[in-house]
């Protein structure tokens, strides 16, 4: 990764890391605490479990309006939550539980995720702005790694007095980052109005202050001008006569501040993150009390189990999407948008085998399942950024969120119900839904690729094979939707 200013720092890898170790926590202590300490039924616990879930859902929504404010009340109600939860009474359930659920108000993923959106719009590299967020969701998974490894060890010496301060230390350390993007984002936009006023242009070259809320002061009339006069001049050098090129050239550098609405596909894939938080959410609600119970193992084990398997995702998914020869593994085993089948199946994959009744293959299991849940939402992540333009993904990136949490609201409710009827009932139940979606995925994304490319072909004039050789589906998703629903009649 190239050098970052303070500004991408924050947003790329300082915030997500503490939201990811912040939102993470509780799936270690709550449930178990709930169960053992308090001795509730699994019918109460679920409705608990899914009050946090629902408060990740709010703050997952009010992004799409509002990121900034959204995050700010976030991280704020989510450090409020960890004190309540550490000065209350140990011995009452009601602010343990009123605590742990504005915890879920932390949920900020959305906020972020349009942060490094915005900040890339205009930067001439099209595909700059998803590999960002690429890298931002492998610092969350750090951060959850570090969430599980340590906070099962400290709740087993230290209680939930232990987890509440570390997870007062982690949402505090999320709030200062936030506080100095807040700052760092007044000072860009005093230095953005000076330039204006002094260079009288609409565009500022720095970009830290290539910011949410800023890029809306840019003249789009002028961009739009300044791109065709770039674009006629490469064309008079090169003496371009193909028109496939002339569509690549204009979808570079046009289609990420163009204005143009979502395709059935940017819809199916916020579908497809709820699907993919189905095994997860399961896995998160009942995993921990489950193999206290099956297998009797204390709970700092259990957090290092879970730590071991994040980890293993982490590097799993960084590896497989951030690295050229992991991108070469895996444009041969499935080229995209067919490798998210292939995760979404690995996950299905990994949840049936967790639930065979043996420790060691239910932790093998287990790593499958995050191994392949953090590939395949890391690659949902890239698609979405890629296809999306700027103005869909304001609307598009947390509507993704929103449908994951929603989803997760009903695993955390469903889960221990499912798993008072019979403990490995939610592994097969999330184990055949993912499967059948795959399925319908693999179909859709196939019927979508041959369309598509014949479309180009037919407009370009080129054959079917040589658009496929010279264009990737995000390439082609995004030329289709350029020239398609962007009103190009040439």
């Amino acid at each position: 990764m190239a050098t970052l200013s303070l500004l991408e720092f924050l947003v790329i890898c300082a915030m997500p890391f503490f939201y990811g170790a912040a939102t993470r926590l509780p799936f270690i202590y709550f449930v178990i605490h709930l169960r053992n300490h308090f001795v509730l039924d699994f019918f109460t616990i679920g409705l608990y479990v899914a009050a946090y879930q629902g408060a990740r859902v709010v703050t997952s929504a009010l992004s799409i309006l509002t990121p900034q404010l959204s995050h700010l009340l976030g991280a704020t109600a989510g450090l409020a939550g960890y004190i309540i939860v550490f000065v209350c009474d140990k011995d009452i359930v009601a602010p343990f539980v009123v605590g742990t659920a504005l915890v879920g108000f932390s949920e900020t993923m959305s906020s972020m995720q349009k942060y490094a959106k915005e900040m890339y719009r205009s930067d001439p590299d099209r595909k700059k702005g998803a590999l960002m967020l690429k890298y931002q969701y492998a610092c969350v998974m750090i951060g959850v790694v570090v969430a599980f490894s340590v906070g099962g060890v400290v709740y087993q010496f230290h209680g939930i007095n232990g987890v509440a301060i570390f997870g007062i230390i982690i949402e505090g350390s999320g709030l200062l980052s936030l506080i100095i993007y807040h700052i760092k984002v007044q000072m860009g936009d005093s230095l953005e109005d000076k330039a204006v006023k002094n260079d009288g242009i609409d565009n500022v070259a720095d970009s830290d202050v290539s910011l949410p809320n800023f890029s809306q002061d840019l003249s789009k009339k002028e961009n739009q001008t300044n791109a065709t006069s770039r674009r006629k001049s490469i064309s008079k050098r090169f003496s371009l006569q193909d028109r496939l090129s002339d569509m690549l050239l204009t979808t570079n550098e046009e289609y990420s501040t163009a204005d143009i609405p979502p395709t059935w596909v940017n819809w199916l894939l916020c579908m497809s993150f709820g699907i993919e938080a189905l095994t997860i959410g399961y896995n998160l609600s009942i995993g921990p009390i489950f193999i206290l119970n099956q297998f009797g193992k204390p709970v700092g084990t259990i957090g290092v189990l879970f730590a071991v398997g994040a980890a293993s995702g982490s590097i799993a998914a960084i590896g497989a999407t951030c690295t050229e020869a992991g991108r070469n593994l895996m444009y041969k085993i499935a080229a995209s948008p067919f490798d998210i089948c292939f995760a979404m199946g690995g996950i299905a994959l990994g949840v049936l085998v967790a639930a065979v009744p043996n420790f060691v293959v239910h932790v093998i299991g287990l790593v499958l399942l995050m191994c392949f849940n953090d590939l395949g939402a890391t690659l949902m992540t890239e698609l979405q950024g890629s296809i999306t333009t700027t103005s869909s993904y304001s609307m598009l990136g947390p509507l993704g969120q929103v449908v994951r949490r929603c989803l997760n609201v009903i695993t955390a409710f469903t889960g221990p119900v499912l798993f008072e009827i019979f403990p490995r009932l939610p592994y097969f139940v999330a184990g055949i839904i993912t499967l059948l979606w795959t399925i319908m995925l693999y179909v859709a994304f196939k019927v979508r690729t041959e369309r598509v490319t014949q479309e180009i072909a037919d407009k370009s004039g080129r054959r079917t094979q040589s658009v496929r050789y010279r264009m990737s589906f995000k390439t082609m998703e995004a030329v289709h939707t350029m020239h398609k629903l962007g009103g190009d009649e040439n």
